[in-house]
This record gives structure tokens, C-alpha cells and sequence, in this order.
């Protein structure tokens, strides 16, 4: 159920449809803690009864899912079984998948990694981490809706042939990435203790955090140019070049952490990850208009 629920929502994204895939999301949420709370708390099923609640949820999303997406296609519209199930496309689709699926290892291998240099500061600076990593999921959820943005502009750019719509594309979504990433350090800075306040009580993870903010505050825009060129590339679907870019990125990464934990201790690792977020961006970014150019003129 799950996986027929991304598949619909990278549908309905895909075609510019945020609205839909927001009341799908609403919809799988919104009966998943009802029924948990029903059936988990009121009518005593316990874990089991949240379990359900799961199921059912993903279930009624998928079902709803398949009712809009059928119903926006004639009978005359549909794609014949020979066209969906034809070996190129597959292969094609299999090969974005797994340069995706390669990217998102690599990314979570440095979350990873940073976890477990971080345990080597003792438990104070891991808890203290772990509350900063809350700031950047906070920043990196919206810098993905507009890497979603991107993906479907340039796809349909791309779709086209029309290198103008392409170029704008890119340009917007690069200028409202980098304007939010600013905006929401800025916020951080400001009320960063505050937030820190609220998810943890104990005061020397509460002081620890404190003193590591600003690394974190700043991954709001050392992130931004990576977030929007992700989605620059799959709208493209370059993906064979992402990975690439992530997989050097991540040696940089490395020898980062090599270099300025040693020296400076946690905020070295904080960063390194910094490091490592801006070299993914700058990397993407320094072949967009030559894979551009190759596209463009394929197309003509």
C-alpha cells in the first residue's frame, strides 16, 4: 500500500498537482491517528490496534489515489500494457531508480557517519546533535518541496524542448531556494534557543546545542543549492550524473572530517557537513548548462 502511495504521489506531483497530493497525504494521515487513537487507546487493541490503524490509512490513501488517477484518464488516453511494460522504458525507469536509490545511501551514509563521530564527544554533544538535526529536517522539508517544484517545472521544460522555460525554471526556483534557506537561518539565530528549549529540558544538552546553533542555522543555505539541484536533475532525469556528483561530494566529505574534527572537535564535524552540503550544490550546479546544452540540442 505504502509503495502504491508513492508511486501516485510522484504521479500526481509530477503533473503539477500539489493540491491532490496534499489531500492524499491528508487523507493517509488523518485516518492513520484517528483509528490509532480509536483503536489503540479507547477500544484497548493496543499495538495492534495502531498497526491497523496504519494499514487501513495507506489503504483508503491508495484507494482514493487510484480513483483520481483513473478518473483523469479517458478510456481512449490510457496507455496500452505493451507501452508500459515495454523493455526500454523499464530499463530506463530501473536506471533513475537506482541512481536515485544509490544518492539517498550515500546521503543517509553521512548522516550516518556523523552520528558516529558525534558519539565520540560523549553523550552530552550526541543529544545535543541530535536536537540541532531537528533544525536542519525543519529547513530541508520545504528546500524539498521547492527540489519537487523543480522537478516538475523542468520536466515539463524538458518535455517541450523549450530551453527558455527550462532556463527560468532554474533560475526561480534557485533564487526562492537560496531566499528561504537565508530566511530561515535567520529565524534559527534568532530563535534557535527557544526551539532548543522545547526539545530538550535537561540544561546541558540545553547549553551544548546552544554553542553549536550557528552550524546548524547555516545549513539552511549550504543545503539550498544542493535541494534545488536535485530537483533540477531529476526533472531532467540526469540521474546518472547526480550520483556521481554525490559520490565525490561524499570523498570531499571525508577528507573534511579527517582534516577538522581532529583539530576542532565537534564543530569540526558540524562542518564538515557543511562542507559537504555546498559541495553537492556547487558540484551539480557547475554542469547544468553543458548537460543543458546536450539535451537542447539532442532535441532539435
Amino acid at each position: 500500500m505504502a509503495l502504491a502511495n508513492y508511486a501516485i504521489l510522484g504521479f500526481v506531483l509530477g503533473r503539477g498537482q500539489g493540491t491532490t497530493g496534499l489531500l492524499l497525504q491528508a487523507t493517509i494521515n488523518g485516518v492513520n491517528i484517528v483509528l490509532a487513537i480509536l483503536l489503540g487507546l479507547h477500544w484497548g487493541y493496543g499495538v495492534a490496534g495502531i498497526a491497523a490503524g496504519a494499514l487501513i490509512g495507506e489503504t483508503a490513501g491508495m484507494l482514493l489515489g487510484l480513483f483520481v488517477v483513473i478518473r483523469g484518464f479517458k478510456a481512449a488516453d490510457r496507455s496500452p500494457w505493451s507501452t508500459i511494460f515495454s523493455l526500454p522504458r523499464m530499463r530506463a525507469l530501473f536506471a533513475l531508480n537506482r541512481d536515485i536509490l544509490i544518492r539517498t545511501f550515500v546521503l543517509l551514509g553521512a548522516f550516518i557517519l556523523m552520528t558516529r563521530i558525534g558519539t565520540s564527544f560523549g553523550p552530552v554533544a550526541l543529544a545535543a546533535n541530535a536536537v540541532l538535526m531537528n533544525i536542519f529536517l525543519v529547513a530541508s522539508y520545504y528546500l524539498d518541496g521547492l527540489a519537487n517544484a523543480a522537478e516538475q517545472i523542468v520536466g515539463r521544460a524538458i518535455g517541450a524542448r523549450c530551453r527558455p522555460a527550462f532556463d527560468r525554471a532554474v533560475r526561480l526556483t534557485l533564487v526562492w531556494s537560496f531566499g528561504l534557506g537565508i530566511a530561515s537561518a535567520v529565524i534559527f539565530l534568532v530563535f534557535g534557543p527557544a526551539v532548543i528549549g522545547l526539545l530538550t529540558t535537561t540544561p546541558s544538552v540545553r547549553a551544548e546545542a546552544a554553542a553549536y546553533l550557528p552550524w546548524a542555522a547555516v545549513t539552511a543555505i549550504t543545503g539550498a543549492l544542493a535541494f534545488q539541484m536535485d530537483g533540477v536533475y531529476i526533472g531532467a532525469t540526469w540521474s546518472a550524473t547526480m550520483r556521481n556528483m554525490m559520490l565525490l561530494s561524499f570523498l570531499v566529505y571525508l577528507l573534511a572530517l579527517a582534516v577538522f574534527v581532529p583539530y576542532y572537535g565537534n564543530h569540526g564535524l558540524w562542518l564538515a557537513l557543511n562542507v559537504f552540503l555546498a559541495c553537492r550544490g556547487l558540484f551539480l550546479a557547475a554542469r547544468v548548462r553543458r548537460l543543458a546544452a546536450q539535451r537542447f540540442f539532442s532535441a532539435q
